[in-house]
């Protein structure tokens, strides 16, 4: 999971997702249409449905989340329930009704409960996390041909109708690598984890290798302080014939690696240092990092959603409430301009070329079942990421 964790400014304040029209701008509004059916036709819901139940309205919506799972997910489920119920205050309790259901990070579950949240008749499925869960729930909403947006990483799940919401792997890889051939760099040493991210980085960045003759060396290691020593000591000589370092973990991984390169005799600060979005999580303080350029979300509107999070929910927000909050008005917004759920809610509606603006920037969603996002460039400098490259805020209708 990507560490990233979405807009007419109303007179209160509030920010409100907005579909492109006209051109390939992606704008600061909603469409004024004078006409829209603003009245959204009476759904066939069943009465008291399983689950949290946020909002009134007679268009049904579930939200799937492993609420009670162990672990770390729980507090993600829960900012994905805060994130849409902040939403649903914002924009939504008089045209949907969220119901949030706990499927407890299982398979089995998740497809349960798809099969429960279509026979009280939700026209549209938020989440899951997880791809297995993803790929359980989905087969139960595609033959219903209910849309998914779920907020998985993992693009073997995607398809249309079954939208990834989140950021990927490949998408960042895309992004820094071209923006590192725009700089002149022509060789990379890739530092990449043994796990399921790692392949995904490893194809992008052979595929872009070979199609823009860039050379390319992949060095694995395992996520242990063993296998981090291991591959400093065997890289140390690498480094030095590349003019780029890619290491794309976060956390104190990329300190770590760096710090092991200079003390095995790498010149390090001979080498342009690329990261990713996982570097919010790094700590930008370390000289071992200083200059480097990594990728970020346009935070222009995310501060002034996370302010208001934090007021109602006492903690800051993650990318995943930023991601739910706005899956969840994009469905309210659709209601409200298309009138009905068949409408709004139909692959076409969802797949508009031009894209949309939310609190973590422009975005698109593709018929292959990924999301397209607008992705900064930031460079550590005094300690901190600044602004080296904006990200996009168009969005060309024939491509990326």
């Amino acid at each position: 999971m990507l560490g990233f964790t979405k807009a007419l400014v109303c007179g209160v304040g509030l920010l409100a997702l907005s579909a492109c029209t006209g051109g390939s701008n992606v704008p600061n509004g909603l469409p004024n249409s004078t006409s829209a059916d603003n009245t959204s036709a009476s759904q066939l819901l069943s009465p008291d449905p399983k689950g949290e139940v946020i909002g009134s309205g007679n268009v049904r919506v579930a939200l799937l989340v492993p609420s009670t799972i162990p672990g770390g997910a729980a507090a993600v489920a829960k900012e994905l329930r805060n994130g849409a119920a902040l939403a649903m205050q914002d924009f939504g309790s008089g045209r949907v009704q969220l119901v949030v259901k706990d499927i407890k990070g299982q398979a089995a579950e998740a497809q349960n409960k798809a099969n429960e949240a279509i026979g009280e008749g939700a026209s549209l499925v938020l989440g899951p996390l997880f791809a297995a869960n993803v790929s359980a729930a989905s087969g139960i909403t595609l033959p219903a041909n209910v849309v998914t947006l779920s907020f998985s990483t993992d693009t073997s799940v995607a398809r249309r109708g079954v939208y990834l919401f989140s950021y990927t792997p490949q998408e960042d890889t895309k992004r820094i690598i071209s923006y590192a051939g725009s700089l002149g760099r022509r060789s990379i040493a890739a530092f990449l984890p043994n796990n399921a991210e790692g392949i995904l980085r490893e194809r992008v960045l052979r595929e872009m290798a070979g199609k823009n003759g860039l050379l390319l060396n992949i060095l694995k290691y395992d996520r242990t302080p063993a296998g981090v020593e291991k591959i400093v000591s065997e890289g140390a000589g690498i480094v030095q014939t590349s003019d780029s370092i890619y290491v794309p973990e976060g956390g104190p991984i990329p300190n770590l690696i760096l710090a092991g390169l200079k003390r095995n005799g790498a010149k390090i600060s001979e080498k342009t240092i690329l990261g990713s979005g996982n570097w919010e999580s790094v700590k930008t303080s370390d000289p071992v990092v200083a200059g480097a350029y990594y990728l970020g979300r346009d935070t222009s509107k995310f501060n002034e959603f996370a302010g208001r999070y934090q007021t109602k929910f006492g903690s800051r927000p993650s990318v995943q409430a930023a991601l739910a909050y706005d899956a969840m008005t994009l469905a309210a917004e659709f209601i409200r301009l298309k009138g009905n759920a068949k409408t709004a809610f139909s692959p076409q509606t969802f797949e508009n070329p031009n894209g949309f603006q939310g609190v973590n920037g422009a975005f698109r969603i593709r018929s292959d079942g990924t999301t397209q996002r607008g992705l900064a460039i930031y460079q550590i400098r005094g300690g901190k990421g600044t602004l080296a490259e904006p990200a996009i805020s168009r969005f060309s209708r024939l491509g990326g």
